[in-house]
This record gives structure tokens, sequence and C-alpha cells, in this order.
């Protein structure tokens, strides 16, 4: 989500720049694209250990399953 918005940033970024009148200002508008890339970049990595670092989901076996009924017989 957070990768996403980033990519947004540079693609609005870029498009000020091709529409800035002096180069000074396109200069400032590809600066900040490339600033926008890395934290686009810094997310997807961030996003990866996190998901790395969460410890998998313990399944129960089936017969203590409560979804289960257990049979008398």
């Amino acid at each position: 989500m957070e990768k996403a918005y980033w990519l947004g940033r540079k693609r609005a970024s870029l498009k000020a720049a091709q529409n800035a009148v002096s180069a000074e200002a396109r200069l400032i508008h590809y600066d900040l694209a490339g600033r926008y890339s890395l934290n686009a970049l810094s997310a997807e990595t961030q996003a990866i250990d996190l998901a790395d670092a969460v410890r998998p989901a313990i399944c129960a076996s089936n017969a203590s399953s409560p979804g289960k009924a257990r049979s008398n017989v």
C-alpha cells in the first residue's frame, strides 16, 4: 500500500517536471521523483522484512478442531 503511494507521487513529480517552465523547477521535480522512488523501494523492503519476521500460524490438528464434531461411537 505504501509502495503504491510513493510510486504515485513519483509519477506526479515526473509529470510536473515535464510541464515545468524553468530548468530549476524541472531539476527539483526530478530530484523529488528520485527520492519518491527510493521511498517506494524502502517501503517494499520493509514489507518483505515484516513478512519474514512474522511467525507462521500454528495449525490445530483435525481432532481438536472446533469446527468438527467428535464421534462418540
